[in-house]
């Protein structure tokens, strides 16, 4: 059983270590809009998964071209190399975190997006 608690704490070790670079990896100024946009598109939690992948994308896809648009040759990641996935993971998870922390804060501003009818 020991050896079980110490896989599970080092799997979790592991996760919270890619949410953290992820976190560093938005927490920049493209990060940041890319957030604030998806969290401003955001319908409900529901659709924090799906914006935090989205975000994700745009965010490789600017990472990408933004060399082109400089006068410089595009080079496609090698999706083969784990690094690539892991990378992209870990910037799902920063994603994920500062959606919806850019969500609840709209929610709290826009009283929840939820309209309130009074019945007289």
């Amino acid at each position: 059983m020991e050896g079980f608690v110490d896989q599970a704490a080092a799997f979790f070790g592991g996760v919270l270590n890619l949410a953290e670079g992820g976190y560093q990896g938005v927490n920049q100024v493209l990060g940041l809009i890319i957030a604030a946009v998806a969290a401003l598109l955001m319908s409900g939690w529901k659709r924090l998964w799906a914006m935090a992948l989205g975000a994700a994308l745009v965010h490789t896809l600017v990472n990408l071209l933004l060399p082109v648009l400089d006068g410089g040759a595009l080079q496609l990641p090698n999706v083969f190399d784990v690094t690539t996935w892991m990378s992209l993971v870990a910037l799902f998870l920063g994603y994920a975190v500062v959606i919806a922390i850019f969500y609840l804060v709209k929610s709290a501003l826009t009283g929840g997006g939820k309209a309130h009818s009074h019945a007289h």
